[in-house]
């Protein structure tokens, strides 16, 4: 009895199926980390990091599409968080970043059905529209309750947390509880 030991493979080019989903992914989680860099109090990471992360996420983009581990409808989704970072501008960072994440984490799912989807490619690629729709409406869902807690807590000619005006911190809703607000 043989003992296969090896990664399994993906049909189309023989690369580890592994491989395959991690092309698909680090670009995105790259991305959504370097967009974390803006905000107020001090973002989590510095903008050298956030500079080298961006980098990163087209360096791999462009090297898996050359190997042909990823379609360019993926590598466009892996770049959406860009999109959200007007939807987020002003935002404190300690609600920001949590919501960032959990946009990532939405279209992660959706790379992972189109990954795993046997559909036609026409049909495989509206798992990525609905992903990418569904990220969109969660962070105008969770900015639009932010802004509501923030009129609501007195900030109405300042910013929460900005230079100058009272903290959040200990004042608002914890994030998640931003998502799960009507």
């Amino acid at each position: 009895m043989k003992s296969d030991l090896s990664l399994p493979q993906h049909a189309a080019s023989r690369r580890p199926v592994d491989l395959a989903n991690a092309a698909g992914l680090l670009p995105l989680w790259l991305v959504a980390l370097a967009i974390t860099v803006e905000g107020f109090p001090r973002p989590p990471i510095s903008l050298p990091v956030a500079a080298l992360a961006l980098a990163l996420a087209v360096a791999v983009s462009l090297a898996a599409l050359w190997k042909r581990w990823m379609t360019v409808e993926l590598a466009l989704v892996s770049f959406f968080p860009l999109l959200l970072l007007p939807i987020f501008d002003e935002i404190s960072t300690a609600y920001k970043t949590p919501f960032i994440l959990l946009c990532a984490l939405v279209l992660t799912a959706g790379i992972l059905l189109y990954q795993r989807s046997r559909a036609r490619r026409r049909w495989r690629w509206l798992i990525l529209l609905a992903a990418a729709g569904l990220a969109w409406l969660l962070a105008w869902h969770v900015t639009l309750n932010y802004w509501q807690m923030a009129v609501d807590l007195g900030y109405e000619h300042c910013l929460p947390d900005a230079a100058g005006c009272p903290s959040l911190a200990g004042r608002g809703q914890p994030w998640w509880a931003l998502l799960l607000a009507p």
